[in-house]
């Protein structure tokens, strides 16, 4: 499984990265039709290397597509003005609608990352189904978090809120989300009585 998560030896989990580091830097510099298209092709070339590799897609991937192709028609399309005002507001509003949609579905979008490690016999367990749902819980808390911060900086505007308040904070908060996601699932398990092999244990 290792070797089919890497592409010309860049881990698919660094990749899936690589547009938005694309998108920050352009947008960064006011190069709107760069960041979104760049950004967009970018993550078909990652999508590509996913099928081609056998990896699935997951919720979060087809959301990040959406929300390139959506900036590409607005800047390239319609060219608009808007969108590179309330660009944090619009990527933070679909990350946090498709992981509530994913709770409200009965199919928290963490169980798909989870079931990568654990081994199919756990994929059932009522631990397993409560660890993921309270993982996706904890990311929904953060996207929808990430939204009032984006709206904040609308709001405040300038050269320092806005940048700080749409991207500084929340990506604070992603790293602690990640953090989160590497300790809370084995310390859950370990408090839930269920003993699990360390390299199989689920995290998104």
């Amino acid at each position: 499984m290792a070797e089919q998560r890497k592409f010309s030896g860049i881990p698919t989990g660094v990749m899936a990265f690589i547009p938005w580091v694309v998108f920050g830097l352009a947008s960064g510099f006011n190069h709107w039709r760069v960041a979104t298209g760049g950004g967009l092709i970018l993550c078909l070339v990652y999508l590509a290397v996913l099928v081609r590799r056998g990896i699935s897609i997951k919720l979060i991937d087809w959301t990040t597509l959406t929300i390139f192709v959506i900036g590409a028609v607005l800047m390239f399309g319609v060219r608009s003005t808007i969108f590179p005002i309330y660009s944090a507001v619009l990527i933070w509003s679909c990350f946090a609608i498709t992981a509530w949609s994913s709770v409200l579905v009965g199919r928290p979008f963490t169980t798909a990352y989870a079931r990568e490690n654990a081994p199919p016999e756990f994929w059932e367990h009522p631990v397993f189904i409560r660890l993921n749902l309270l993982m996706t819980l904890v990311w929904c808390g953060l996207m929808t978090v990430n939204i009032g911060f984006a709206v904040i900086g609308v709001i405040l505007g300038g050269n320092l809120a806005k940048p700080l308040l749409s991207f500084g904070v929340p990506t604070v908060l992603l790293v602690l989300g990640f953090v989160f996601n590497g300790r809370f699932p084995a310390r859950y398990l370990a408090r839930s009585g269920f003993q699990i092999p360390a390299t199989s244990a689920p995290a998104a």
